[in-house]
């Protein structure tokens, strides 16, 4: 269960959750495409599927081992630039666990800045796929596009009012050739916070106001609100998020506790604004995710004053299609 600390914020704790990993068989559809996979779900075919797997302590090393998958230049943690924490080493190792096997922590120190913006209201330690990613790894328009990861929140991470996100579906909008820009608002977040001074997941929407000058912001779920969520932090949790890329496009989101069938979140929502092309839109504008520790310093005297841990592991990003109505001949 939630357990309050003071008023104004709230460390996530963990409170008799546990299981094991169920993997979920491969369905099988007679109409599958020809040479095409398909999903878990058999509804939709695999055209590409990338994976980031931590491969343990002793494996490669870390940063090259995701930056072999992303792209050079995909990791934005503290050690990486010049102002940022000169002491505090590594800010992603890899780890074994019995639970989930090799996997990625994320260390933020209250220290730690915000790459060489220095350390002014926010920080992060994050990974990213970019412009200097391969595009199978962009979400153009009119395409569909799945990613599934497992992550586990620190026992004692302490989040407040503010943002701490922990994954992000940005806008990139293309201006030439050689310089993208990225747009100020994610269109889809999960982030940690207080509501109703109650600490929780929220997904929060971010959609165009009606005359484009603008975008404002939504919140699709927060679990304060609901009452299946028995436990949040400490525990591991399977994301899988699914979307359509267009303007008026679709978003299918779960997490699930790792072990159990039932999500603790399910989103189904349907033209839905999930394509961010404004006046200067282009066929190079993508979307490209994120996933980290992205956090507000603007309340830091209720954040833990050493250093906060979020665990991650099985990355995949895949671009799907619907499976043909159509019998294969």
């Amino acid at each position: 269960m939630l357990r309050t600390i003071v008023a104004s914020t709230i460390v996530l704790v963990l409170a008799g959750c546990g299981g094991s990993s169920v993997n979920s068989p491969a369905s099988t559809n007679p109409n599958q495409p020809i040479n095409l996979p398909i999903d878990e779900t058999g509804q939709y075919s695999v055209i590409s599927s990338t994976e980031l797997n931590s491969d343990g302590p002793e494996g490669m090393e870390t940063y090259d081992l995701i930056e072999s998958v992303l792209g050079r230049g995909a990791i934005e943690a503290p050690d990486l630039y010049s102002n940022n924490d000169p002491d505090g080493g590594r800010h992603i190792v890899e780890e074994y666990d019995e639970v989930i096997g090799n996997h990625f922590k994320f260390i933020m120190h209250l220290e730690d800045g915000d790459r060489d913006k220095g350390r002014v209201d926010r920080q992060r330690n994050e990974i990213k796929a970019y412009d200097k990613s391969a595009d199978k790894l962009k979400g153009y328009l009119g395409k569909t596009f799945e990613y599934s990861w497992k992550f586990k929140i620190g026992d004692d991470l302490k989040v407040t009012k503010h943002f701490t996100h922990l994954f992000q579906l940005k806008a990139v909008a293309e201006k030439n050739s050689d310089d993208f820009v990225i747009t100020s608002s994610p269109i889809l977040t999960l982030t940690a916070n207080v509501r109703s001074n109650q600490s929780g997941l929220e997904v929060r929407h971010v959609h165009y106001n009606k005359d484009r000058t603008g975008t404002v912001n939504n919140t699709l779920v927060h679990t304060t609100k609901m009452d299946n969520v028995d436990c949040i932090a400490g525990q591991w949790i399977e994301a899988f998020v699914r979307v359509n890329y267009s303007e008026s496009g679709g978003l299918y989101m779960t997490l699930t506790p790792l072990g159990e069938s039932k999500p603790m979140i399910e989103i189904n929502e349907r033209n839905i604004e999930m394509w961010r092309s404004g006046l200067d839109g282009r066929d190079g504008n993508f979307v490209r995710p994120k996933w980290g520790i992205y956090r507000s310093l603007k309340s830091e005297e209720l954040l833990n004053q050493d250093k906060d841990e979020v665990y991650f592991a099985d990355f995949k990003i895949r671009e799907v299609k619907p499976v043909s109505n159509e019998t294969t001949k």
